[in-house]
């Protein structure tokens, strides 16, 4: 999302938006989906609420990104921070979480889960 001109600043903008609005998606889905299937256990649970408070962070940093506007000299910060964050969030689901999801729901309900989150997302950026 680099550049310079107006050009590559309503290309920023746009790519921005397409951002936002995955990133929307895919909280909405583990939201409502995947947290609530596995927020009963203990040790899930403190997963979850760790995941949770990640989701805020995403979402003040990405109102702190659209309050800025891509010509500010701070958003191309703001966006590496953001990008650390994301990529943090889903190391994290993709090892321990996903991994101890297997161990208590078992394989085909997580696959199960899988799908239904990849609706929950759909719904979101259909809606």
């Amino acid at each position: 999302m680099q550049g310079t001109g107006s050009r590559a600043t309503k290309s920023r903008e746009n790519l921005f938006c397409q951002l936002k609005d995955a990133l929307g998606a895919h909280s909405h889905g583990e939201g409502t989906v995947f947290y609530p299937a596995l927020r009963e256990n203990v040790e899930m649970g403190v997963l979850i609420h760790g995941a949770t408070e990640e989701h805020r962070e995403v979402e003040n940093l990405l109102e702190d990104l659209e309050e800025l506007g891509s010509e500010s000299e701070e958003w191309g910060a703001k966006l590496a921070k953001l990008k650390k964050r994301v990529l943090h969030h889903a190391k994290e689901e993709e090892g321990e979480m996903i991994k101890k999801a297997k161990e208590i729901l078992g394989k085909e309900e997580v696959q199960r889960l899988g799908k239904d989150f990849q609706d929950a997302k759909k719904q979101t950026t259909a809606g």
